[in-house]
């Protein structure tokens, strides 16, 4: 099956606004085996979102827009859906009576224009909408949904699993498992599973994501044994660079590990400013093994809130194996992480390049240290310094449960 991606919004052409919706989105249709031919951005006006509809019509079985559901006076996206299909708008009144119950509930005064929000062609099939006001709508193979992210992840699963049974897509549930890698290339990892992938309907590819490369296997229910036996063999090929699967994450793993341990952690922070700290506090339930999490940017600081020597910083610098060091043993917790380096874009010497960057973990009484040179901008340097501290971490902490 093959369907089109229609994102509304002027904004999305003059660089106001960032599209990320389309990823989301190909990422679910690709679960249930529908392809994306194509997608087209298109400006707020009536005649270009119609152009638009009616090639998609014509060259696709399913026809998904995003943006241009709200109340305001560019929001036509219902509007133009109407006109093609030749579909009044209606007001369903159990649907103007839960949006006027949700803006009562968010304090919100209720005005006409916002009749708008629940307005749809004739006919068209609507799923709710719990993080939002809008709902999404699906008529005659096409599907609109708010522009906002969050609401478009809460409403497209609802969607796809309704038209896949509608459709019957599915003759046989689809089987995915995700494992999550961190610090090998894409065409290295490529190069070492691809040899497992012999038999036919069982697939894999590879989605570079901010936390890593995900390798995605993708087959049917009734193949799940044979996807798990590939994955047991990938785990005995790469398995160094494997540090989850599914909705594993580096920060979330490393909170797991930490409180099966019933240790607990802290960071000092030097060129990542706090970036750890903050990647640890996303998961919830951290405050159960997070001690504290400490910016040590200054040589003082260094000095005074870790008890790195003054001797140390001026012989090696704040950019060393030995400051670094000494930053880990300052921190009172069973595991601490600590980072100095130099993100740029100045800074740098031959001997000492921007980029480079020294990352510290302790677990109990023994130090570890990686001298690391990342490429990129300021914020690269600091985000990699960042992801590798976690990733390098989790590898120390599975090397000493082996250990045990």
């Amino acid at each position: 099956m093959k369907a089109a991606l229609i994102l509304v919004g002027t904004e999305l052409l003059n660089g106001g606004m960032l599209d990320t919706n389309s990823l989301y989105i190909a990422e679910e249709l690709n679960k249930y085996g529908i392809e994306i031919e194509f997608k087209i951005t298109v400006r707020d006006f009536m005649d270009e979102i119609l152009k638009t509809i009616d090639y998609a019509k014509k060259n696709v079985d399913l026809v998904i827009m995003s943006g241009g559901l709200g109340p305001t006076i560019d929001d036509i996206t219902k509007e133009a859906i109407g006109k093609y299909l030749n579909k009044p708008l209606i007001v369903e009144d159990n649907e103007l009576a839960e949006l006027k119950e949700k803006f009562k509930k968010a304090n919100i005064n209720f005005i006409k224009i916002n009749v708008k929000e629940v307005e749809k062609p004739q006919g068209a099939v609507s799923f709710k909408n719990d993080v939002g006001m809008a709902p999404a709508i699906y008529i005659d193979g096409i599907a609109a949904f708010p522009g906002v992210p969050r609401e478009l992840y809460n409403m497209f699963p609802k969607f796809i699993s309704w038209y896949s049974k509608e459709k019957k897509l599915l003759k046989d549930g689809i089987y995915i498992k995700d494992i999550l890698t961190f610090g090998m290339a894409e065409s290295l990892l490529d190069e070492s599973i691809r040899e497992f992938f012999t038999e036919d309907g069982i697939y894999y590819e590879f989605l570079v994501k901010n936390y890593g490369i995900l390798i995605r296997l993708q087959s049917t229910e009734s193949n799940k044994n044979k996807v798990e036996k590939i994955v047991e063999k990938i785990y005995n090929k790469i398995g160094v660079y494997i540090f989850g699967e599914d909705e594993d994450r580096l920060e979330k793993k490393v909170v797991q590990m930490v409180t099966d341990l019933g240790m607990n952690i802290s960071t000092a922070e030097s060129c990542t400013g706090g970036m750890i700290a903050s990647r640890l506090v996303d998961v919830p339930g951290v405050s159960s093994v997070l001690k504290e999490g400490v910016v040590t940017y200054s040589n003082e600081a260094k000095i005074k809130r870790l008890g790195v020597k003054k001797e140390t910083l001026e012989k090696y610098g704040a950019v060393s194996e030995e400051t670094v060091r000494e930053m880990v043993l300052g921190l009172d917790s069973d595991i601490a992480i600590a980072t100095t380096g130099i993100a740029g874009p100045d800074g740098g010497t031959q001997e000492k390049p921007v980029g480079l960057v020294y990352i510290g973990i302790r677990v109990k009484d023994k130090v570890y240290v990686e001298r690391k040179i990342f490429n990129g901008s300021r914020n690269k340097v600091r985000e990699r310094a960042m992801l590798q501290s976690l990733f390098s971490l989790i590898k120390i902490l599975k090397k000493g449960e082996s250990n045990e």
